[in-house]
């Protein structure tokens, strides 16, 4: 089992943050508004500003909380990984100004449920810039995984 199935195994919270404006980070907005319209149970859009929503996210069923974004570990464009968060403080996370500590200190008491990033490798976050081709792929291929996953759980 990859570890992408091992988390989707818990049927998690599927949480996309991003900014449309900055390339390839709408990637976690675009696979989540996929995922969303093939009728994927659990999913919350919360764009650049993740604090806003945590309310929300605390009272949404799920046994693991994912949070999908863009997140640079110097890899190829479009790769894709699940970090843990004690993890993910060592790389940049997309380009927003929120820390993913702070986010699961204020849920984890409210909700202790496993928290998992689900990140994607950018090529381009140039402010007016379209979604770059490996990024999307990677959106394309990630959403029929999680659909078919899903699907025969």
């Amino acid at each position: 089992m990859t570890k992408i199935q091992s988390v989707l195994k818990r049927k998690p919270i599927i949480i996309g943050m991003g900014n449309e404006l900055r390339g390839d980070d709408a990637a976690g907005i675009l696979l989540v508004r996929k995922l969303q319209q093939s009728g994927y149970p659990s999913t919350l859009i919360v764009f650049d500003t993740p604090e806003n929503y945590l309310q929300k996210i605390a009272s949404m069923e799920g046994e693991a909380r994912l949070w999908i974004d863009i997140i640079n570990w110097d890899s190829t464009p479009g790769d894709y990984k699940i970090f843990l968060p004690d993890e993910i403080q060592h790389f940049a996370v997309s380009t927003h100004n929120y820390s993913p500590t702070v986010l699961i200190k204020y849920l984890t008491p409210q909700r202790a449920i496993p928290d998992y990033f689900l990140g994607i490798q950018p090529l381009n976050l140039s402010l007016g810039s379209k979604l770059s081709e490996p990024v999307q792929k990677t959106i394309e291929k990630l959403a029929l995984k999680i659909i078919q996953y899903s699907d025969i759980l």
